[in-house]
Parts: C-alpha cells; sequence; structure tokens
C-alpha cells in the first residue's frame, strides 16, 4: 500500500469547518471517538490504494471541497483540480500547506468545461450518493478520462451494520443520501468498466460500511 494519506489533525479541521462555516464536511473525520476516525482515514488509505493509474500527471478530485485528499493528491499528481460548489475549507488547505499544483473550480462539472481526455484519475469520494441523477456526471467523468483512465469512487453501504453504526454514534441518516454503494456501482457500471472493488472495513458485503470501486474508461 501506498504510503498513507496526509491527515488534518482532528483541532486544525473541526477550526477550519467554523471558519469556512462548511456543516457538509462529514463529522467523522474529526469525531472523538478514535475507533472512528481512523475508520474513516483508513477508508482514503484504502481507496487510494485501488489506483493503477499509469501515469501521475493530472488528477481531478470531483466534490473535494472540504480539502481533505487535497494534499495528499498533492504529493502524488503534477496537478490537481478540485471541482466543488462549497470549496471554502479547501482554501485554507491550500493556502495555509502552500498546495501550489491544486486548481480550484467553484462550480458545476458541466460548467467547468475541462479539456476531453486529460485526466488519469479522477476521486469521487462519499459524493455520488448525494447526486439524484449522477449519470450526466458520469458520462463527463468519462469524457475527461484519457483512454484507460480510472474513477475511484468511495460509497456508504447503507446495509444492517451502517445503520447501527448510525445509532451507536449518534447520527441520523441524512436526507440526501439517495444511492446506496450497489446502486451506484450498477449505475456508473452502464458507462465505466468496474475493475476492482473492495468492501470496508470488513471484506464481506453484508458487514461492510463502504465499497470502494474502481472503474475504467477502456
Amino acid at each position: 500500500m501506498p504510503e498513507p494519506v496526509v491527515r488534518i489533525p482532528p483541532a486544525e479541521l473541526e477550526q477550519l469547518k467554523q471558519e469556512a462555516g462548511h456543516e457538509g464536511t462529514p463529522p467523522q473525520y474529526s469525531h472523538s471517538n478514535f475507533f472512528v476516525r481512523e475508520v474513516m482515514w483508513r477508508r482514503l488509505d484504502h481507496l487510494l490504494a485501488l489506483s493503477r493509474a499509469d501515469r501521475r500527471d493530472r488528477v481531478l478530485d470531483f466534490g473535494g471541497g472540504n480539502g481533505v485528499l487535497a494534499p495528499t493528491l498533492s504529493r502524488r499528481f503534477r496537478s490537481v483540480t478540485c471541482v466543488d460548489l462549497q470549496p471554502q475549507m479547501l482554501r485554507r488547505v491550500v493556502e495555509g500547506q502552500r498546495l501550489e499544483n491544486v486548481t480550484i473550480r467553484e462550480e458545476e462539472l458541466s460548467a467547468a468545461k475541462l479539456e476531453g481526455e486529460s485526466f488519469d484519475t479522477i476521486v469521487a469520494a462519499d459524493v455520488l450518493e448525494h447526486i439524484p441523477d449522477f449519470l450526466p456526471i458520469v458520462h463527463e467523468f468519462r469524457r475527461v478520462l484519457k483512454p484507460g483512465g480510472e474513477l475511484l469512487v468511495s460509497a456508504p453501504s447503507e446495509n444492517l451494520l451502517y445503520a447501527v453504526a448510525r445509532v451507536l454514534f449518534g447520527y441520523q441518516k441524512p436526507a440526501d443520501h439517495y444511492h446506496d454503494a450497489r446502486t451506484i456501482e450498477r449505475q456508473v457500471g452502464t458507462i465505466l468498466r468496474p475493475a476492482s472493488r473492495e468492501y470496508y472495513p470488513v471484506p464481506l458485503a453484508s458487514l461492510s460500511l463502504f465499497s470502494l470501486i474502481r472503474f475504467v474508461r477502456n
């Protein structure tokens, strides 16, 4: 597995959230419970470990406005583009850590008019489940990916264990969780080829909290 994801300390992450007013950031990244934080951050380690990109030239972080992946992607790729409608936290991370190879696009993906066949990798971590109709976005992913390029997706299982975990740690299901991981994998798979999948943190669908999936553009 590659070097671990660069973590933003819980206190710093909470301060960034307060300064930016970014309520969309999953609170688990800075949760007071060490186990919860570990599950969330290590999930990103496992997601990025699925990458088999031939080149580490350009990466698109779709919906990464909370900035949690920016330091890592900045180190691993020559150029990072993040498209998000709420990039306030990301801006503070980029400025604070001087991530000079990160470009922020505060707009819809369709409006960004990114160059076709220009990205080696796209990361969509915890975002597609929030979009009622995400297939137009996946078509755009396909357009901007290089032939053989990859899409890395993390999505919630929404199974019984996931529901129990919410109760144990005092969370409610967000109103905008429209899709579970199985639905996302099936629909994205009609546009991009599923290449690999990992159930996380337990390698069984019924006991997993997330599906981590790598898709490839043929």
